[in-house]
């Protein structure tokens, strides 16, 4: 039989049937109402099923009103494609969702785990790392020569000074110490800083320390509660005190016999500063001019040993802590009298 197409009367939806559905009610595929099969254009008005042979009639979309609880007729093309893609847009969307929940939940691992596992992972690279440079490094040269010690600072050179008695105008050097003894040059091979009795005795000698070639004494007195370490002393030509520091000269004029002593309490001008002790070394300035007819004066900067406990209490022992009476030699031979004129300048 031939097949003709017709549209649906309540939604138009364009249906394909064979003619003997002519005259029968079928269901609209789209919108599920009910209509009447129309004739065939060229075909009779009435046409009848009753020529028609069994399973020959045939329509592509509906069914009878008879056969439509028996058996549901099939989808239209259009609806089963529709449906497919419904279908498949579904999983689609379904499946995004799912990749979106997998991938939120791997960053979330991740970053927990970077942030717990950060710091065993930076010690693990710093120890690579470590291990790295060593094993690159160059086997130590067994032979190499070691390196030399730095040489220590060098001191300020020596200035020359100028003797006075007004204390506007001494000055303290930053250079070593040294100065003018009774006409004599004067710079201290020797300086140190003990406790004798109730008073400090700094001295600065020139020559053997048991029995000096020249050399000054200073006896300081401190008041109650005072301390030596970082104390500074100013003393004018004009200022009397009997708590004022003693100053005696060292002097010798023949090498037989011990150094001559005269001793100052009062007229000469003095400025004497004491840092702290450290390893039994205490550093100082000093200006000291006397008002002797020579004119003796020293100044300039020094290192004084010392027996004396630093800011932590500990002592470091060290030797001649305590001054001893100046040996006085019985002869002393030619060339020793020659040594020590040609030194000093200084004849008996």
């Amino acid at each position: 039989m031939a097949d003709f197409k017709f549209a649906c009367t309540h939604c138009g939806q364009e249906i394909e049937c064979d003619e003997l559905w002519s005259g029968h009610e079928i269901q609209c595929p789209t919108c599920k109402k009910e209509l009447t099969v129309p004739p065939k254009p060229d075909a009779p008005p009435h046409a009848s099923l009753a020529t028609a042979k069994p399973g020959q009639p045939r329509l592509s979309i509906g069914q009878s009103r008879n056969e439509r609880s028996a058996v549901p007729p099939p989808p239209p093309p259009q609806m089963a494609t529709l449906q497919q893609q419904l279908n498949q847009a579904k999983l689609a969307k379904k499946g995004n969702v799912m990749k979106w929940v997998k991938v939120g939940a791997v960053v979330i691992a991740l970053g927990l785990g970077a942030y717990f596992g950060y710091p065993y992972l930076h010690d693990w690279m710093a120890k690579r790392s470590e291990a790295a440079k060593q094993a690159s490094a160059p086997p130590p040269d067994t032979n190499a020569v070691p390196a030399e010690p730095p040489p220590p600072p060098k001191e300020p050179p020596m200035q020359p000074v100028a003797w006075t008695l007004d204390m506007d105008q001494a000055k303290l050097p930053e250079g070593k110490a040294n100065g003018m003894i009774s006409g004599t040059n004067f710079v201290p091979e020797t300086a140190r800083l003990d406790k004798v009795g109730t008073t400090y005795l700094l001295r600065l000698l020139q020559g053997a320390t048991a029995s000096p070639d020249l050399g000054f004494m200073v006896y300081l007195r401190l008041n109650a509660g005072e301390s030596v370490t970082g104390h500074t002393w100013t003393v004018s030509q004009d200022l009397k005190d009997r708590n004022l520091p003693q100053v005696i000269k060292l002097w010798k004029t023949d090498p037989r016999y011990a150094a001559k002593q005269k001793a100052f309490s009062s007229g000469y001008a003095m400025k004497l500063e004491l840092g702290q002790i450290t390893d039994g070394v205490i550093s100082g300035k000093i200006f000291l001019a006397l008002p002797d007819p020579e004119q003796s004066v020293v100044a300039g900067a020094f290192k004084a040993s010392t027996s004396l406990a630093d800011a932590t209490g500990a002592v470091v022992a060290s030797p001649s802590a305590a001054p001893t009476p100046a040996a006085i030699p019985t002869a002393a031979s030619p060339a020793a009298r020659d040594a020590f004129q040609k030194r000093y300048g200084v004849k008996r």
